[in-house]
């Protein structure tokens, strides 16, 4: 068996901030690396500018970097430093650092697509901050071209002299989603904007997925869980990035020569939220309406007739300007949505049969087991069931 000392381990520096969840998750890919491997002692870089990283890293007796490059100082500090680099951000541009990363251009066109296929003829993009990280740029530059000739494209250009959480940064979001044309799909740079944008159509009376339809980059899920309504997003393989970049530096601390082109890994999958979770809704009355049941699915007397009343026409005009809307009748769409709903608790949560009946607005158990036998051929049970042995494999 061999015996390694701990001074003869490699002493590799991590310069990846834990603020928000794919920090943590990249972090936690590269201890995944460093255990299997058992060689190495990792070095936590204290937050602070480039200088200040510089001279710690001087008395660190590092032998190796993973970091997330965030500006041109940084790379350039980590340059001149002469020690073996691994950049796990592609915010600036080439350097000479090797790079393992998330694939921008799959990002971008799958949240195209998936906006696209919901019926979305207008597309918005909001930046990160100030627009100049250049995965957010990527990110913009490939979602405009995967909507060229198939649906409008519009970008917030951030107010440079401003924070982002000032009042005129908040005014001039709301002021971009005014004028915006509805109903539009909105990509986030990353999940951390939802939160100004989705206030911002709260603040204009916009509704949000029906008029507005969100979706950030990242599925941070303490973002994406505190936003109103839950904001759906890219799912990234952030713990295969840190894996990868660590498996990189430790090929490179052995004379190994390093690719010329980043090393890029596409995302998981997008996760459907209630941010997005709808189809394209021109009808201001039909899009009122299917709001109304996602705000109401747990009421079990939710009927035309109270749909009708909020949007302020008669039931027989709402039920004709819905299904041509929507392709369904109320009632239709309506059991859909009850059902999504009620396979979602089923899958990811530990609810009773009998409380997840009420939650969709089934009302009792028995209801609920009569229709998943109807439309979808199974029993409630059953499909939990299915679902566990799924995560064990």
């Amino acid at each position: 068996m061999k015996i390694t000392a701990s001074s003869s381990r490699k002493r590799v520096a991590l310069l990846v901030y834990t603020a928000f969840e794919p920090g943590r998750e990249t972090l936690r890919g590269i201890a995944n690396f460093a255990h299997e491997l058992d060689s190495w002692r990792l070095l936590h870089v204290p937050e602070g500018d480039h200088i200040a990283i510089s001279e710690w890293l001087q008395d660190s007796g590092a032998e190796g970097i993973i970091a997330r490059v965030g500006d041109a100082a940084m790379a350039r500090a980590l340059s001149v430093s002469g020690l073996p680099v691994v950049d796990v951000n592609r915010s600036v541009g080439d350097f000479g650092i090797p790079q393992v990363d998330a694939d921008d251009r799959e990002i971008a066109e799958l949240v195209a697509e998936y906006l696209l296929g919901r019926g979305f003829n207008h597309i918005g993009f909001y930046p990160c901050e100030n627009g100049a990280q250049g995965w957010s740029q990527r990110r913009r530059k490939f979602l405009q071209k995967k909507c060229a000739g198939r649906a409008t494209f519009h970008v917030f250009e951030p107010l440079t002299y401003r924070t982002s959480g000032s009042q005129a940064a908040r005014q001039a979001v709301r002021a971009w989603i005014r004028a915006l044309p509805k109903p539009i799909g909105i990509m986030l740079a990353r999940d951390d904007g939802g939160l100004m944008v989705l206030d911002a159509c709260r603040e204009e009376s916009l509704l949000v997925p029906e008029q507005v339809a969100v979706v950030g980059v990242d599925n941070d899920r303490p973002l994406c869980d505190l936003s109103m309504p839950p904001l759906s997003s890219v799912h990234l393989d952030h713990q295969k990035v840190g894996y990868e970049a660590a498996r990189l530096l430790d090929q490179i601390m052995a004379g190994k020569k390093p690719p010329s082109e980043p090393m890029l890994f596409p995302p998981i999958r997008l996760v459907t939220r209630r941010s997005s979770n709808t189809l394209a809704v021109s009808d201001p009355a039909v899009a009122l309406g299917v709001h109304m049941i996602h705000e109401n699915l747990g009421n079990c007397s939710l009927n035309n007739d109270d749909l009708a009343r909020e949007a302020g026409i008669s039931r027989s005009l709402l039920q004709r300007r819905f299904r041509e809307e929507t392709g369904k009748t109320i009632r239709e769409f309506l059991i859909e949505v009850r059902l999504n709903k009620a396979k979602s608790l089923l899958e990811n949560s530990e609810l009773s049969l009998v409380e997840i009946s009420e939650l969709v607005g089934f009302g009792r158990q028995s209801y609920l087991g009569h229709v998943f036998k109807k439309h979808l051929g199974i029993s409630p049970g059953s499909l939990r069931a299915t679902a566990r042995n799924l995560l064990l494999r």
